[in-house]
């Protein structure tokens, strides 16, 4: 009997390929995960009278989401987050290209969650479930749109909670993450290894392009982000002035289209030359003079550690980046074809884009966005090179074309008192501000 039940047994088992054990072992963990998130949640909800336990999802596939990290640990320090509040954070690093570093960082300033399957089971758990909210780590968007401002009888009121948000940014003068003292020496022998002298200034440049989010999901059809691309070459001419201001220029990037056109040696190619590491990313980032890119999640790290930015070739004017301690930012322009004339600001503020239904609002207004120039790109970064070593003069039409730009948006816009938009280029495009 009991050798015709395991004949039987070895038989059924026959049927089944590596594969469909494998897929069969999934479903019971996440059986299991569901099992013990049920119970959490349970847990969660009954600790509420005492201490209110919440959550929140990092996903550090993309680098810039760790920003939302960054405004819960600057609105702690100024007390928001303070009282009978108990948060835990889990981080999404199923994409194998997750910056390590980065994430080992992170780790040392939050609570995590240890099992990150585990807690996302919970947290969507959670969501199934009323007055889940109370169990979330409230954070939303630094950048306030249109809707959140409140309209009472023809006034327009603040929503304090974008007030209060980049208020904390902008109070906490020291970076959320930093460096143990042997990764700070780790980096200053891996500085020379990228042929930068100690004590010697460099600055980070970047363009977006299209082949991270391919590489990293080829399953996904990425192209409504192609509006936000630049090509890198339009970059060189700005990092080879720098370097005649005797300093290095380095090119970031972990995925990228191309190599640079360059024989400047201090020009360097970090992204292409196989130096490029998960480490030296983030310390690149942190220890530059300033940064220059374009619209790209690679400008998180250095915004962060509160380095300069000068962002440019930027398209969507309200999502400007108005948390940077000291910032410049210069615009792509959207040429209308069947008008011949390029959209004011007031214009193009209106536009919708960032949607994956970006480049069928592109088509149907027949709408081409023009990249900035390497001569614009180049005259950006001296300006910042030259307001960090205090040589730039502002003149009165400086100032008035600054407060031209930012009346046009909309009532008690917040930002930072340091980020501006490039004064050559305003002096050249005062048409685009009627």
């Amino acid at each position: 009997m009991r050798f015709a039940l395991n004949s039987s047994l070895i038989k059924y088992l026959n049927h089944f390929s590596l594969r469909d054990v494998f897929a069969l072992c999934i479903k019971l963990k996440g059986m299991i995960y569901l099992i013990v998130a049920i119970h959490l949640v349970i847990i969660i909800r009954l600790l509420k009278p005492f201490v209110t336990i919440r959550i929140y999802e990092i996903d550090f596939s993309r680098i810039g989401r760790a920003e939302y990290a960054n405004w819960y640990l600057s609105e702690k320090k100024q007390g928001i987050h303070n009282g009978k509040y108990l948060d835990f954070f889990y981080f999404n690093t199923s994409s194998r290209y997750s910056n390590k570093q980065y994430i080992k960082m992170w780790r040392r300033e939050l609570k995590v969650f240890p099992f990150e399957k585990l807690a996302s089971a919970v947290g969507r758990l959670n969501r199934k479930i009323p007055g889940y909210h109370v169990h979330e780590i409230p954070i939303y968007k630094i950048l306030p749109e249109l809707d959140d401002y409140q309209i009472i009888d023809g006034i327009v009121l603040k929503n304090h909670k974008f007030e209060k948000r980049l208020q904390a940014v902008l109070n906490s003068k020291h970076p959320n993450i930093k460096f143990t003292s042997s990764e700070e020496e780790h980096g200053v022998r891996e500085l020379k290894k990228l042929g930068i002298p100690s004590g010697s200034s460099f600055i980070c440049f970047h363009s977006r392009d299209s082949a991270y989010l391919r590489t990293i999901d080829k399953g996904h059809n990425w192209n409504y982000h192609n509006f936000r691309d630049s090509s890198i070459q339009n970059y060189v001419l700005a990092a080879e002035e720098m370097a005649q201001r005797d300093c290095y220029a380095i090119r970031l990037g972990s995925i990228v289209k191309e190599r640079i056109k360059s024989s400047n040696q201090k020009v360097i190619d970090y992204a292409c030359d196989g130096m490029r590491t998960d480490f030296l990313d983030i310390f690149l980032s942190s220890k530059c003079r300033f940064t220059l890119c374009s619209d790209s999640g690679i400008s998180s790290p250095s915004e962060i550690f509160k380095r300069p930015m000068v962002y440019v070739n930027w398209t969507i004017l309200k999502n400007i980046s108005i948390y940077v301690s000291k910032g410049l930012c210069i615009f792509k322009k959207f040429y209308l074809k069947d008008e011949d004339r390029y959209m004011t600001f007031p214009e193009t503020m209106n536009l919708e884009l960032g949607g994956e239904d970006t480049n069928e609002i592109l088509t149907k207004l027949n709408l081409e966005l023009i990249e900035n120039t390497p001569e614009e790109i180049s005259d950006v970064t001296i300006e910042m090179d030259e307001r960090l070593n205090g040589s730039w003069v502002t003149t009165e039409e400086d100032k008035k074309l600054q407060d031209r730009f930012w009346a046009l948006f909309p009532p008690f816009k917040l930002k930072s008192p340091d980020l501006l938009i490039g004064a050559n280029f305003l002096r050249k495009n005062k048409y685009l501000l009627s």
